[in-house]
């Protein structure tokens, strides 16, 4: 098993300093603020009153994070170059620091990106986007199947409906666009409810179309990503002994404090002998 490298004093003070709890809630809150903050900026009479509080008041967060980054960046090493979660807050801020004139709309959207920075602040928003990106092979293969029967049943649906309705199943978009608005619950009233009064099996024919579409297939995909959030809650659950977060914590608290401990009765030992 490869040495873990010692870090300097310096770099285990920043390195407590960046992941302890109270550093991390207060990032938090920052996040929300700066959400805060950038939803006011949407209403122009806010703007009018208080816009030159909001804009030093996004400064000065757009600052704490720069610094909270680059502590962040001192303390870890190349290992923040190699985490994905750092190097999404490293572009995050970048972004932030961009100047976004009256020109540059793209930038200025951009600037919500900071509220996904609650993704990698929460721990437990961490975990269901890494449940999420477990289940995309599962989740793909469901939407493969889903695209199947949603083109089977598009074919069929111009084949039979064509002549009754032309303009939602004239043709092979036409009746994907319907069948759509149909699988989400939004085409019964406008679609097949007059239909069906011309034709009762009709009825029929589109209710076996949701069962299997949206009370099978979508709910599979609930079932995949639940089975993945279960996963990734047995995989940190044994990463933390079975005592979740907080027992991590307490531990990590634990292995500090010895650490301090243990770098003063070295140095007492240095000064004792330096007097010898």
């Amino acid at each position: 098993m490869p040495e873990q490298p010692v870090l300097s004093p310096a770099r285990a003070r920043i390195t407590a300093l960046t992941e302890s709890g109270p550093f991390q809630r207060t990032i938090i809150v920052l996040i929300v603020l700066n959400a805060i903050i950038l939803g006011l900026e949407t209403y122009p009479a806010v703007m009018d009153s208080w816009g030159g509080v909001l804009e030093a008041a996004n400064a000065i967060i757009v600052g704490l994070f720069v610094v909270e980054i680059a502590l962040r960046m001192y303390a870890n090493g190349a290992a923040f170059w190699r985490d994905g979660w750092s190097l999404f807050d490293f572009f995050v801020v970048v972004v932030a620091l961009i100047p976004a004139g009256s020109g540059s709309e793209v930038l200025r959207v951009l600037r919500l990106l900071r509220v996904l920075r609650l993704l990698s602040a929460v721990k437990s928003m961490r975990m269901v986007v890494n449940a999420l990106m477990a289940a995309i092979p599962g989740i793909v293969s469901i939407g493969a199947l889903l695209v199947m029967i949603l083109y089977m049943f598009a074919v069929s649906s111009t084949v039979l409906f064509a002549d009754m309705r032309p303009e939602a199943f004239g043709d092979l978009w036409s009746s994907t666009v319907s069948l759509f608005r149909i699988m989400i619950s939004d085409g019964w009233p406008d679609l097949v409810v007059p239909m069906s009064q011309e034709a009762g099996w009709i009825a029929g024919y589109f209710i076996v179309f949701n069962v299997v579409t949206t009370f099978i297939a979508l709910n599979l995909f609930v079932a995949v990503t639940v089975e993945a959030m279960n996963r990734r809650h047995e995989v940190e659950a044994d990463l933390t002994g079975g005592h979740g977060e907080e027992r991590a914590d307490d531990v990590q608290s634990e292995v500090l404090a010895e650490l301090r401990a243990l770098r003063e009765q070295v140095s007492r030992l240095e000064a004792a002998t330096a007097q010898q």
